[in-house]
C-alpha cells in the first residue's frame, strides 16, 4: 500500500503524462489493490436515484424550522411547496414519497378546476347510470342545485378536489341550507341531488368511499310541512263554462281538476293515449313518476271535446305530446288565470298555499265526499295498488274492464254535479234533446176560421 502512495505522489508531479496512462499502469501493476478498492466503493456508495422532490426548510417558531416538499411532474417543478409536517429529514422524505401522487393530483385539481367542471357538466350527460330515469323537470332542478347551491358553497369552503368531499362537508352544506330558511323537505330534495353526484364518483373510482351515505336526511317536523290548500267544492262549479281569455290555462286547468291527473303526467299526453273501453273514453298512463302511476284515468267527454279542439288549432299529431311546458311559469299562469276567473286574489293563493297542483287534491276530495269509495286513489289517482284492487280493475281483463268502466261512470256524474254547469237540455256532456232521436218536427197550427 506505500508502495501505490508513492507512485500515486510520483504520477501527480508528472502533469504532462495522459490520465489514461496513468489508469492502464494502476490497473495492470495493482489489480488485487484496485478491485479491493471498487468493492469498498460499491459497499459504502448508493447509487443516486430519481425521487421527483426536492426538501426544502422553511422557519418555524415551534419546530425551529420544517421540511416542505417541492414536487416535479412532467419534467417541470411546480410553483409551490407542501408541508411534510415534521423537521426530521427521513421522516419527510418518506412522506413525500408516499403521497406524491395524492399531492400533485390535488394541485393540477385546483389549477384546472377538474372538480367543478365535472360537477357542472353532471346532469348534461344523459348516459350516466345515475342520471338515466329522471324527469326533465327534475334534471333542471337538480343542475339548479348544483349549480347555484353547492359549487359557491364549496368554493367558499375552499374546497377544490375529490378528496375534499368529505361526510363532513355535506353536514355543512345541510346546515347552509338551512341557514338560508330553506325548509328541511326542501333540504333533503336538494341533497338528493348532490348524492346522486357521489354515488356516481365513486362507482367511477373517483373517490375512494361515498361520503353521502353517511349523511342523513334533516328531521321533517309536522309544522315544518305547510298544507296545501284548495277551493270549496261548490266554487269551482260551473267556471269551466265560462270564455276564459287564455285557452291553455283554460285547458291545463280543466285537466287537473277533471282527471286529477300530476302535472309531469299532463306534459306526456298524446292524442293516441286516448282510448275508449265500454263507451267510456280513459287517458291510459303509461309512464308515470311511480310504477303504481301506469293507470287508465277517466276522461269526461266535455274535456275531450275541448282537448280535440286544442289539437285542431295546434296541429299536433297522435305521436306528439299535446302538452311541452317543463317550465314551471306556465303552471303557475294557469293556476292564476283560474283565480282571476274566481274573483280570487294572489295573496290570498300565497295565503292559502293553493297552487295548480291544488287540482289534483280538489279531485280528490270531491270523489271521496261524493261516496266514491276509498279505492278511488288506487285506481285512478296512481297511488300504492294492494294486490285485490290491481287485480279488480285490471283494464286488460274482461271484468276488470267491466268494473273500471262502472267506477268511470260514477266519476262522470260526480263531474257534472259538482264541475260542469248542466245545460237546460240535460247534462253538460250530452246535446240537448232525447239521446238516439232527432229534434221533433212542429208544424204551425191551423188557423181559426
Amino acid at each position: 500500500m506505500t508502495g501505490l502512495a508513492e507512485v500515486i505522489s510520483q504520477i501527480k508531479g508528472q502533469q504532462q503524462q495522459d490520465i489514461i496512462s496513468i489508469r492502464n499502469f494502476i490497473a495492470s501493476n495493482y489489480p488485487d489493490t484496485l478491485r479491493a478498492l471498487k468493492m469498498i466503493d460499491l459497499e459504502y456508495t448508493q447509487p443516486k436515484r430519481r425521487k421527483g422532490f426536492s426538501l426544502v426548510k422553511v422557519l418555524s417558531k415551534k419546530h425551529g424550522f420544517i421540511y416542505y416538499a417541492r414536487f416535479s411532474h412532467n419534467g417541470k417543478t411546480l410553483p409551490t411547496k407542501f408541508h411534510t409536517h415534521t423537521n426530521d429529514e427521513l421522516t419527510a422524505e418518506k412522506y413525500a414519497l408516499e403521497n406524491k401522487a395524492a399531492l400533485v393530483d390535488r394541485y393540477l385539481q385546483r389549477k384546472d378546476r377538474r372538480m367543478f367542471i365535472m360537477l357542472e357538466n353532471f346532469y348534461k350527460d344523459r348516459t350516466d347510470i345515475y342520471n338515466l330515469n329522471i324527469t326533465e323537470r327534475c334534471r333542471r332542478e337538480y343542475h339548479g342545485v348544483i349549480l347555484n347551491k353547492f359549487i359557491p358553497f364549496l368554493e367558499k369552503q375552499k374546497i377544490s378536489c375529490f378528496e375534499q368531499l368529505s361526510a363532513t362537508a355535506l353536514i355543512k352544506f345541510q346546515d347552509h341550507l338551512l341557514s338560508e330558511n330553506i325548509k328541511p323537505q326542501s333540504v333533503n330534495n336538494k341533497m338528493f341531488a348532490v348524492k346522486k353526484v357521489m354515488a356516481s364518483m365513486f362507482r367511477k373510482g373517483m373517490i375512494k368511499e361515498n361520503p353521502a351515505e353517511c349523511v342523513r336526511g334533516v328531521p321533517v317536523c309536522q309544522g315544518d310541512k305547510q298544507a296545501r290548500g284548495c277551493y270549496d267544492l261548490d266554487k269551482i262549479k260551473g267556471i269551466f263554462n265560462k270564455r276564459w281569455k287564455d285557452d291553455t290555462s283554460l285547458l291545463l286547468c280543466l285537466l287537473i281538476y277533471a282527471t286529477g291527473l300530476r302535472n309531469s303526467e299532463i306534459n306526456r299526453i298524446k292524442l293516441e293515449d286516448i282510448i275508449s273501453i265500454g263507451g267510456c273514453r280513459f287517458i291510459w298512463i303509461k309512464k308515470s313518476k311511480t310504477l303504481n302511476g301506469v293507470r287508465m284515468v277517466p276522461l269526461h267527454d266535455f274535456v275531450y271535446r275541448k282537448l280535440k279542439i286544442w289539437v285542431e288549432k295546434n296541429c299536433k299529431t297522435p305521436q306528439s305530446p299535446l302538452f311541452d311546458y317543463y317550465r314551471a311559469e306556465v303552471f303557475n299562469s294557469a293556476n292564476l288565470c283560474l283565480a282571476m276567473q274566481l274573483g280570487v286574489s294572489s295573496e290570498k293563493l300565497e295565503a292559502e298555499n293553493i297552487t295548480f297542483y291544488s287540482g289534483r287534491h280538489f279531485w280528490k276530495t270531491m270523489m271521496s265526499c261524493e261516496g266514491l269509495g276509498e279505492d278511488i286513489e288506487e285506481i285512478f289517482m296512481g297511488h300504492k295498488v294492494s294486490g285485490n284492487v290491481a287485480k279488480l280493475y285490471n283494464h286488460r281483463d274482461k271484468q276488470g274492464k267491466k268494473n273500471m268502466v262502472k267506477k268511470a261512470k260514477q266519476v262522470f256524474a260526480i263531474l257534472d254535479r259538482c264541475v260542469f254547469k248542466q245545460s237546460r237540455g240535460g247534462l253538460s256532456q250530452r246535446p240537448q234533446g232525447r239521446r238516439g232521436s232527432s229534434p221533433r218536427k212542429t208544424t204551425p197550427k191551423r188557423a181559426k176560421r
